[in-house]
């Protein structure tokens, strides 16, 4: 349902926790790591520094890192910033006219999941998916 760059930049949100929060990394080893491609990451990077999720920094001690601490932000806030809150607000068939006035036949069906969705998104924090990974229970990320 998230589209590639927003899962993918969820991946590289959640390597950066799992490193000290002090460390600029490249976008490179980060690309490398995740097996991602580097231009690719770099400007869906660049939209969470645009958006206060990151710190960048030129240079050769340069990079990104997270710009607070990972318990202090929500997958929506990466969501909103990547894909935008239109997944929220979009007819789940992708049809222009569907609207409260006008419903499609899964309109009143994905109005209570997108809420539910969005409450799930606004809830969970970056530090617990980076549990996870730290405890193994996500096997790659």
């Amino acid at each position: 349902m998230l589209s590639s760059a927003c899962q993918d930049t969820i991946r590289a949100a959640v390597w950066l926790s799992t490193k000290p929060q002090d460390e600029y990394h490249h976008i490179q080893k980060i690309s490398d790591a995740l097996d991602l491609p580097y231009h690719f990451l770099a400007k869906s990077l660049q939209t969470l520094v645009h958006c206060n999720i990151l710190i960048s920094r030129r240079g050769a001690n340069g990079g990104v890192k997270l710009a607070k601490a990972s318990c202090d932000i929500t997958l929506i806030s990466l969501i909103e910033a990547v894909d935008g809150s239109t997944f929220f607000d979009a007819c789940v068939l992708g049809i222009g006219d569907c609207e409260d006035e006008k419903p499609c036949a899964l309109h009143a069906q994905w109005e209570k999941w997108r809420t539910e969705m969005h409450e799930m998104y606004s809830a969970m924090r970056l530090d617990e998916i980076t549990d996870d990974v730290l405890l193994r229970k996500i096997k790659r990320l």
